[in-house]
């Protein structure tokens, strides 16, 4: 589609799905028509945010970076309760899916407190999860994707403004954020260089940088949960070294999936190993969304020892010459 003819397809969409979200918002509407309109919202929704995209014309190298670019998205729309009397809004976000699908929830009754109406938006998504509005779909998040604009086309531009700042801030990032005899959490005792140079994958190093970076700025909730990519990656990575993909693995395996196929031959990991894995998807699940202290960072340096940990006792031990 041309970026003319993706112009043309918002404007059509545009003045209905702006009139329902205005109605909604001023009290003349409830929350069902809007989901009446949900492929319309959907097909909206990805057009400005494919629109937006060409704008900006990112280069080869940080297509990745932009996620609903390659990969499939879930739109949360939330209906809630503000405090201006007869208003009401929307709660946008996107979580990572099989398949590109909008939901929605009208949580205007669990969220007339004065307490909700004090929350960001994240803090608003944990109410949410807590009172089982919506299911805990918090490791799903794409962060990113979190913004206070409730309003469905400057919510995708935020969207996509967020992911271009950070890949704005990864390559302008001074080199001995990445240097790892220099890092400022002296990442050379981990021993993370050589690990790298050894797995000699640029993905893999990519998005291990990404975490150090978010670490070295204290964030520790997009260091956690990259981590935890990074280490499913090495997982895969290990499991295909020692040629044990089959065709029966799915793309998007889980922590139980990955210790599965580890248990078969060759590897054929024991009981405690298996918990030791656990364990540190565990860790990643636990890190929270606002928690700045101690707790979190020592949950993310225990994530970096653990990847090391699987690093030395799996990708670089040969199996080929394990006594079966």
């Amino acid at each position: 589609m041309t970026f003319m003819n993706i112009e043309t397809e918002i404007l059509s969409l545009e003045s209905p799905i702006q009139s329902a979200v205005s109605s909604f918002k001023n009290n003349r509407s409830d929350f069902s028509h809007l989901e009446k309109m949900s492929k319309d919202i959907l097909l909206y929704a990805r057009l400005n945010y494919n629109y937006h995209l060409a704008l900006i014309q990112p280069d080869s190298d940080n297509e990745d970076l932009f996620y609903w670019k390659n990969n499939y998205s879930k739109i949360w729309c939330i209906g809630v309760n503000t405090e201006e009397i007869g208003r009401k809004s929307i709660l946008f976000f996107a979580t990572k899916s099989g398949v590109d699908e909008v939901t929605f929830v009208d949580a205007v009754d669990k969220t007339s407190t004065p307490s909700f109406f004090k929350m960001n938006d994240l803090e608003r998504i944990t109410f949410l999860v807590d009172q089982k509005v919506i299911p805990d779909i918090r490791d799903s998040i794409i962060i990113n994707s979190v913004s206070p604009f409730s309003g469905l086309g400057y919510w995708i531009e935020t969207w996509i403004k967020e992911e271009l700042t950070n890949v704005d801030r990864i390559s302008n990032t001074p080199q001995e954020l990445f240097d790892f005899n220099k890092a400022v959490i002296h990442a050379k005792r981990y021993n993370f260089q050589e690990m790298l140079t050894t797995i000699d994958n640029e993905q893999f190093a990519m998005e291990f940088d990404e975490c150090l970076y978010a670490y070295n700025n204290q964030k520790w909730f997009v260091c956690a949960a990259g981590l935890g990519g990074v280490l499913e990656h090495l997982l895969y990575l290990i499991l295909e070294k020692n040629q044990m993909i089959d065709t029966t693995f799915p793309d998007d395996a889980t922590a139980k999936i990955y210790i599965e196929y580890l248990s078969r031959t060759p590897i054929r990991i024991k009981k405690r190993e298996k918990t030791y894995i656990r364990t540190l998807f565990m860790t990643r699940n636990s890190v929270s969304h606002f928690n700045q202290g101690f707790t979190s960072k020592d949950q993310c340096t225990h994530l970096m020892n653990g990847i090391k940990d699987i690093f030395n006792n799996y990708y670089i031990k040969d199996f080929s010459l394990k006594d079966n």
